[in-house]
């Protein structure tokens, strides 16, 4: 019997460990807010960027994840691990959990499907979006004014009606195998109507499907004929065919996909890069004034601007660009890393190494993996002592 205890008590240990290890960079929790356009308690996840609390006057982009229960997981974790190469913008992530799922992402009612439950409350849900849950999230969360809506399926098709319905309402939408085909196609009829009559739309689509074939597929390619048929100033997306993947995997596949392509479609274009930090400031201005709140010039951009110069043997201006950078990022332990390379290229070794020290401490405290600023520090220590 004891022995048994022992073991039970060994087992929740070594679980406990797994799950402290294995924790997610940033903070979850758990909301809700009373909706009294749907009459109902709606229940939310919330997760915060891993660096919210290391920079608490940096604002974040939102997503809104629909289908929030069976989503969140995946999508945090996918999210996180583009947020540590830089190839995804830090966000807030809003899982919105189900309550009557076929009601609130269907735009018409349709009695054939009524064994899932009522349909047709899409412009009902995207009330409760724009006047309930936004201004809510904007109040108590540290939020910009970009928005990405994200659906898979059903809360698919409702991505790309809300796009079609109230374009300024989100600036990105990811639809995953979106239901396109719903009571006989509807979505079309106003989607030719919105494309044809839309000379302009500041928005960014990532649309995809797996191997579903029949109406799924025939909807989603045709829609994509209409895309490419009618393409607003402004507008960008992506596309993609999965066929790796059955339909319940879209969205875990797709995410991913979307995250690092919805940035790029963001990012400041080489050929400024290549200009310099001035041009690349010039750029984020510009996108500031397009997106209504002030954009800080992107990490990547920069420290990408800085290694060119450091390349053409611009020390000087290497070290202004990665000064610029810790400025900005103060949080971020790469920003010390490439300033002490700048520093070392002209021979400020000590000084190098200061940076090399802040880099591993703030290593610690952002929770990223610090093996190479070691690996980094240990070289500037050897070159210090051969001199």
């Amino acid at each position: 019997m004891f022995n048994h205890v022992i073991a039970i008590l060994l087992f929740l240990l070594l679980a406990n460990i797994t799950s402290v290890y294995a924790k997610v960079r940033g903070e979850s929790k758990i909301d809700s807010l009373p909706s009294k356009i749907l009459a109902e308690q709606r229940e939310l996840l919330i997760h915060l960027p891993n660096n919210y609390q290391l920079n608490t006057e940096l604002d974040y982009p939102v997503l809104y994840l629909l289908d929030g229960q069976r989503n969140f997981n995946h999508v945090v974790g996918s999210l996180d691990l583009h947020n540590q190469d830089n190839n995804a913008h830090e966000m807030i992530i809003v899982a919105i959990k189900n309550t009557h799922r076929t009601r609130d992402f269907t735009p018409t009612y349709d009695e054939s499907y009524n064994e899932w439950g009522i349909s047709g409350g899409a412009d009902n849900f995207l009330d409760f979006l724009e006047q309930e849950l936004i201004p809510y999230i904007n109040k108590n969360y540290r939020t910009n004014k970009f928005k990405v809506l994200s659906g898979h399926s059903l809360s698919g098709l409702f991505a790309v009606y809300a796009m079609q319905t109230r374009p300024e309402l989100f600036q990105a939408h990811f639809a995953f195998s979106p239901s396109l085909w719903w009571h006989n196609k509807v979505i079309f009829q106003e989607a030719e109507h919105f494309f044809a009559n839309t000379s302009k739309l500041n928005s960014y689509l990532y649309i995809n499907m797996g191997n579903e074939g029949g109406m799924m597929l025939s909807a989603y390619q045709q829609y994509l004929q209409l895309l490419k048929k009618h393409t607003p100033e402004g507008f960008r997306y992506h596309e993609s065919l999965v066929e790796q993947e059955g339909h319940n995997t879209t969205a875990l596949a797709g995410h991913p996909k979307a995250f690092h392509s919805l940035q790029q479609s963001l990012q400041c274009p080489k050929e400024i890069i290549e200009q310099g930090l001035v041009a690349i400031e010039q750029f984020y201005q510009q996108q500031s004034e397009l997106y209504g709140y002030q954009i800080t010039p992107s990490y990547r951009a920069v420290n990408h601007a800085g290694y060119i110069a450091l390349e053409k043997k611009d020390i000087e201006k290497a070290i202004e660009i990665f000064t610029y950078n810790v400025k900005n990022y103060p949080y971020k332990a790469d920003s010390y890393d490439s300033l002490a390379d700048g520093l070392a290229a002209d021979g400020q070794l000590n000084k190098a190494l200061n940076m090399m020290n802040t880099a591993i401490e703030k290593s610690v405290i952002e929770n990223v993996e610090n093996n190479s600023f070691k690996h980094h520090r240990d070289n500037l220590l050897n070159r210090i002592k051969e001199r």
